[in-house]
Order: structure tokens, then C-alpha cells, then sequence
């Protein structure tokens, strides 16, 4: 009796193929997750100016708040880099699938809630007519609207 080869050249090099394919996107995301660190510093930088337009901001305060929200807990999660990588190299994702857009926009409030609490935002009288400059992480309540202006008091 004859034995059947069930395994035929179309299927070899099909799974030849779907290998070769896996093996470069190691290497290329490898590759691209050495450089991620720079480009979650250029990610924030975007998501602060994007969402302030108009506004100047103090380039080496930014640039301090930059080196603060890379080296905090938040930043440093897996899954918020590999949120921050998917934006960068498959930017579809986070418009097609609802937990990676929820994902992303949740750590683009995250980023600017940070920059505008621990910057003068919300202690000038206007924003648009003064330089911005962040002074570091808030360590006590941070949310401005839960103090009462001094007029307001009875």
C-alpha cells in the first residue's frame, strides 16, 4: 500500500512563507522597540502640542515633562508601549478596534491632564498671551476646580 503524502508544495510554501513573514516582524519590531523611547518622547511632545494649539510652550520645561512622563509608572506599563507602537506602526488599529482606541485616548488624557496640571495653565489669566512652563509632577490634590477662588467665600 501506498502512503500519501498529505503535506503538499502548496501548503510547504505557504507555511514557509507565513514563517519568513513572522521571523521579519520580529526583527523589524525588535528593531523598532530600541527606538520606541525616543518616539514615546516625540508622542508626547505631539499630543501636548496638538491639544494646545496656539499656546506657546516653554521648550525646555516641555522637554523636562517629557523626561518626567517617560519615567513615570504609567509610561513604563507594557501595554503603554505597546499602545504608543501600534499608533506608530499600525496607526488602523486604534480606529478599527475600540479597546485600542479607548486605550490610546485614555493615555492622551492622561499625557495632557499631567502637562496641564503640573504647568502654569491653569494659573495664568490667559493662556494664549503667556509662555506655559511646566514645574514638575503634582504630588498633593491636582485638580484645580476643587478650590474655591477667594471671592467665592461666605
Amino acid at each position: 500500500m501506498k502512503q500519501s503524502n498529505t503535506f503538499s508544495p502548496g501548503r510547504r510554501k505557504l507555511l514557509i512563507g507565513g514563517a519568513s513573514a513572522a521571523v521579519a516582524l520580529g526583527v523589524f519590531g525588535a528593531a523598532s522597540w530600541e527606538q520606541l523611547t525616543n518616539y514615546r518622547a516625540s508622542w508626547i511632545e505631539r499630543v501636548v502640542r496638538e491639544n494646545l494649539p496656539n499656546i506657546d510652550l516653554d521648550p525646555a520645561s516641555l522637554q523636562a515633562f517629557i523626561k518626567d512622563m517617560l519615567a513615570s509608572e504609567r509610561m513604563q506599563r507594557k501595554e503603554v508601549k505597546v499602545t504608543v507602537f501600534a499608533d506608530r506602526f499600525v496607526p488602523w488599529l486604534p480606529a478599527h478596534i475600540s479597546k485600542a482606541r479607548n486605550g490610546l485616548e485614555g493615555l492622551e488624557r492622561y499625557v495632557l491632564t499631567e502637562y496641564l496640571i503640573g504647568s502654569n495653565f491653569f494659573r495664568v489669566p490667559d493662556p494664549k498671551r503667556e509662555t506655559i512652563v511646566y514645574s514638575g509632577m503634582a504630588l498633593a490634590c491636582r485638580n484645580p476646580f476643587t478650590y474655591a477662588s477667594p471671592s467665592s467665600k461666605t
